[in-house]
């Protein structure tokens, strides 16, 4: 059975379509003994006799009408694995795997993917979100060729990283909460307030925490998640206050944002992916295209 390769199938294919050795042999562009000796070698690897001579014909036997699906198969498999494997090594028809935080899937990816697509349509993404650790995890495993994720990893030296944009953060409260109306806010305003932050004590909640702590404010933590829009939910049922990277995860009327004005607090999100690895030409094409957006503004409006 070692032997059985893809130029076996095929004759086999074409002797089975054709059931007739000279028309399948001219399609093969082959003699028509050496079809004859193809199907005899296939029909003793596979032990069994998959035609039926009689006189010059020649016709399925029910063992070979039950292995032409399957060979068929076998074939198709083929030709999709290497498919797959020239489109790794093209940056026309590759694939590039990508793992980025909520409010980068939100708007901003989705506008440079659409732009990519326009000019390379072939390109194949697959995209995963998570927190920030589990995407960068996922590019030190190999699971993803690109992590889109702020603030950026400190003192991991196999990482490349280089940042994007600025997403600024503002404090929302509940319609009708004391703040609404104000232009903007401050930590201290949000003294004794029920906060819904952030549980991963990296990423975002970190940036929150060290701001409180420069303010000497302390904090009430009501609710923990790091799910957005959950935590936009909460919001908006009255259950506390929190501070979000803009914009928000849905626009909504039932909360209002208020800009922060001491201390800004702002999350640097970059483009970062394992050193160690050649990056597959799809994706580093793709990598080199958002680096080079770059120059656009650095920081997102404050909005709803």
């Amino acid at each position: 059975m070692d032997r059985i390769n893809a130029d076996l199938l095929r004759t086999f294919l074409e002797v089975a379509r054709t059931e007739h050795l000279g028309r399948a042999a001219d399609v093969l562009q082959a003699d028509q003994s050496t079809v004859s000796r193809k199907i005899t070698r296939l029909e003793e690897e596979v032990s069994v006799p998959l035609f039926e001579r009689i006189g010059r014909s020649i016709r399925l036997t029910q063992a070979g009408r039950r292995f032409v699906p399957r060979a068929e198969r076998l074939l198709n498999d083929l030709r999709d694995a290497i498919a797959d494997a020239e489109g790794a090594v093209s940056a026309e028809t590759g694939r590039v795997h990508v793992g980025f935080l909520h409010t980068v899937g939100s708007r901003w990816l989705p506008e440079r993917l659409a732009r990519f697509l326009t000019e390379h349509p072939a390109v194949r993404f697959t995209l995963e979100e998570g927190t920030t650790a589990e995407v960068l995890s996922g590019v030190l495993a190999g699971d993803f060729d690109l992590g889109i994720l702020g603030p950026p990893p400190a003192g991991m030296p196999e990482v490349e990283v280089h940042p994007l944009f600025r997403e600024r953060v503002a404090v929302v409260v509940p319609a009708g909460h004391r703040l609404v109306g104000l232009s903007s806010c401050t930590l201290h305003d949000l003294a004794g307030e029920p906060l819904i932050l952030p549980r991963s004590r990296s990423g975002l909640r970190k940036i929150i925490d060290d701001a409180f702590a420069s303010q000497g404010v302390a904090t009430h933590v009501a609710y923990e998640g790091d799910d957005f829009s959950i935590v936009q939910g909460l919001v908006e049922a009255g259950l506390g206050t929190t501070l979000l990277p803009m914009p928000l995860p849905a626009p909504s009327s039932r909360v209002a944002v208020i800009p922060l004005r001491e201390p800004p607090i702002a999350r640097t999100m970059v483009l970062c992916w394992d050193r160690r690895r050649t990056l597959p030409p799809a994706a580093n094409l793709f990598a080199q295209r958002l680096i080079a957006g770059v120059s656009q503004p650095f920081d997102l409006p404050v909005s709803a």
